[in-house]
């Protein structure tokens, strides 16, 4: 039996878009154990839409007379020996449109992130599925996957799927998602730990756990002199830069910080941001000192420095153009680097304005500003760095070097003179860290799929 083409599909007909969009703005909130904190991606398709659509594609109108009678006498049996089935079924899916109405019904709830896995619910969908289609199953084909919601449901309902996608990184979370965790999620794995040890574990997902946490020990032990505690124990977590530009009015020449905003903490029970104050010497151009401080309200905090590619000097108030902006950018290949002297002194280029930290003993973050023994660490890693830019990791540069596209009104960053991935959009340090992090994966323990 074949659904005939002149047969209209129930979404053609009908569809529940109110029930399944407010279960589709709930799955926004699910952060446990829901496929989209496998990795995030910017245009996911949430799963109810694409689960109950691919329901409501699947299987045919029983309304419509070129319906296969076969398919209304299965749907009606499945129906029927649904456990949560709601009263007074039996009776409504004794005629055609209670029927129709059934199947809404179900494809609603269906939708409801609680049911997806839900035994009931799943061997009710896919025997649906096999009464629309029973000589074969059906294949779905996305070739423009992404994150992978349509082909994932697809599975789910018993359909075989196809999934691609020109951007790598979508390939391997569709990888991942729809081939190793169903085939792998559960099977006994044997992984070799931090040590060296080959131990077993429990599914993929903890095999993973301890690949990884072999991968971070081996990161941390060879970046520790890049990211050193402070002297009075406190842990840096972030450290906050600022691409720069110099006052082009001739009685200025003050050097800009590029920063939209100057907050560093909004919480009420802790805001913290930068206020600066200007250092002028006779003969020399001003300085912008900064300072970190508890503002009492919005109008305590002074206003960013560029907007829409315009910078504002702070010193005299004079406004660059974004021609200006990018072409100083440009010089300075995207501005990611800072500059040192012969003498190990920063003469421009990024700018520490500020560095996160925690403690073990304290709640909340920290803030404080850059000081010279940071910049010393930066030093360290840009000599480092031109080490590494010369070791090949099979065949392959630890610093990307792959140009990146102009694609305007989109991704603009070329304009501003960042033409490669890892040598413009980077610090120093941070191109010290992927590198670290591509020889720890290179080395990284094997999980051996039985």
């Amino acid at each position: 039996m074949t659904i005939p083409k002149e047969c209209k599909r129930l979404a053609e007909v009908d569809f529940p878009i109110a029930e399944v969009s407010k279960h589709a703005v709930r799955e926004k909130s699910i952060r446990h154990g829901h496929p989209s904190t496998l990795h995030l991606w910017w245009a996911r398709r949430p799963l109810a839409s694409s689960r109950a659509m691919l329901m409501a594609l699947l299987l045919p109108d029983p309304q419509d007379p070129h319906c296969p009678p076969p398919f209304r006498s299965d749907a009606r049996r499945i129906l029927s020996e649904m456990t949560w089935r709601p009263p007074g079924w039996a009776e409504q899916i004794a005629d055609d449109a209670g029927l129709r109405q059934a199947l809404l019904k179900f494809v609603a709830d269906f939708a409801n992130w609680d049911n997806a896995a839900d035994a009931t619910y799943l061997a009710t969908a896919r025997a649906l599925v096999k009464a629309a289609h029973p000589d074969e199953t059906p294949l779905v084909v996305d070739p423009f996957a992404g994150g992978g919601s349509i082909p994932l449901e697809a599975l789910r309902v018993g359909c075989d799927a196809f999934a691609s996608d020109l951007n790598p990184v979508a390939v391997l979370i569709n990888k991942v998602m729809l081939e190793d965790i169903p085939r792998y999620g559960k099977a006994k794995i044997k992984v070799k730990n931090a040590e060296g040890e080959e131990v077993e574990s429990d599914g993929l997902a903890e095999a993973l756990r301890i690949a990884g946490a072999a991968v971070k020990a081996a990161a941390e032990q060879e970046l520790a002199e890049f990211y050193p505690p402070d002297p009075d124990g406190a842990q840096p977590v972030a450290y906050l830069w600022a691409r720069t530009v110099r006052c082009e009015s001739p009685n200025c020449g003050a050097e800009i910080p590029l920063v939209r905003s100057f907050w560093l903490a909004k919480k009420s029970n802790r805001r913290r941001a930068l206020r600066y104050s200007i250092k002028r010497e006779v003969g020399k151009s001003p300085v912008i000192a900064f300072e970190v401080f508890e503002p009492v309200g919005t109008r305590d905090v002074p206003s960013g420095t560029v907007s829409r590619a315009r910078a504002t000097c702070p010193c005299c108030n004079i406004v660059l153009p974004p021609e200006r902006v990018r072409a100083q950018l440009v010089e300075q290949r995207g501005g990611g680097d800072v500059v040192f002297d012969t003498a190990g002194q920063r003469i421009g280029g990024a700018y520490l304005l500020a560095v996160v930290t925690v403690r073990k003993d304290e709640q909340g973050r920290n803030y404080r500003l850059g000081n010279d023994r940071d910049l010393s660490i930066v030093r360290r890693a840009k000599e480092r760095l031109l080490e590494q830019e010369q070791i090949d990791i099979d065949g392959v540069s630890p610093v990307p070097q792959e140009p990146l596209p102009l694609m305007s009104g989109t991704f603009n960053v070329p304009l501003y003179g960042m033409n490669t991935w890892g040598f413009s959009c980077r610090t120093q340090r941070h191109r010290v860290t992927n590198a670290s992090f591509c020889r720890a994966v290179n080395r990284s323990p094997q999980v051996f799929i039985p």
